[in-house]
C-alpha cells in the first residue's frame, strides 16, 4: 500500500496526508473498507479518493485472480461505488484525522474541497485499483477488468486501474523494506 501511495502521489496528483502507521498502534483507529483513502486532483477539483491494492505473482490467468475473484479489486471497487454507507465511513475517518490540523493546513483544505465536491449534488469522488506485480508486464492484467468496470462505474465518478511491475521478486520485498541503510 505504501508503494502504491508513493507512486500515486508522484505521478497522479494524489495526496495521503495521514500517516496510517499511527493507526496501527490503536486497533480502533484503522479505517475500514478501503486500502487507499485520500485525495486526488481531477479537472481542477480536489476529490475524495478511495482505492484498493493487491499483489500477485500469478501468470496462469491474465488478469490475475486478485483482480477478478469475489474478493478481488473489481468486486471491491464495485462495492465502494455501490455502497454509500461505506464511503461515508471513510469520509468520517478522514474528517476525524483532519481535525488534528489547523485552519489553512493542506490536509484540512483538501478535506473541505473533497467534501464540497462530494456533497455538491453529483457525489463526485474517484476510485483507483492498484495491482503490484513481480512478473513481466502484460496489459491484460488490468485492461480486461477496466473494460468491465468502466461500464459499471458511471460518470461523474472516475475509475483508474494501475499495474506496477517491480523487477524484484515478491518474496524479497519484505527483506528489502526492512534493510537498515548504513
Amino acid at each position: 500500500e505504501t508503494y502504491a501511495e508513493i507512486v500515486l502521489e508522484q505521478e497522479f496528483s494524489c495526496r495521503f496526508h495521514w500517516n496510517e502507521n499511527r493507526d496501527t498502534r490503536n486497533p480502533k483507529g484503522n479505517k475500514t473498507g478501503a486500502d487507499l483513502v485520500g485525495f486526488i486532483e481531477a479537472e481542477g477539483q480536489v476529490l475524495f479518493l478511495f482505492g484498493e491494492v493487491k499483489t500477485s505473482s500469478e501468470t496462469a490467468n491474465r488478469p490475475p485472480q486478485v483482480m477478478t475473484s469475489s474478493v478481488g479489486i473489481e468486486a471491491q471497487l464495485r462495492n465502494l461505488y455501490d455502497d454509500r454507507s461505506k464511503r461515508l465511513i471513510l469520509i468520517s475517518y478522514l474528517k476525524n484525522k483532519m481535525r488534528h490540523y489547523p485552519e489553512g493546513h493542506p490536509f484540512r483544505d483538501d478535506f473541505e474541497a473533497g467534501e464540497r465536491a462530494y456533497y455538491s449534488g453529483d457525489c463526485d469522488f474517484q476510485l483507483i485499483g492498484v495491482l503490484v506485480r513481480d512478473v513481466e508486464p502484460d496489459e491484460r492484467d488490468v485492461s480486461v477488468s477496466y473494460g468491465r468496470l468502466r461500464t459499471q462505474i458511471l460518470e461523474p465518478k472516475g475509475i483508474k486501474l494501475l499495474a506496477l511491475y517491480l523487477p524484484i521478486q515478491r518474496n524479497e520485498w519484505l527483506s528489502i523494506i526492512n534493510e537498515n541503510p548504513e
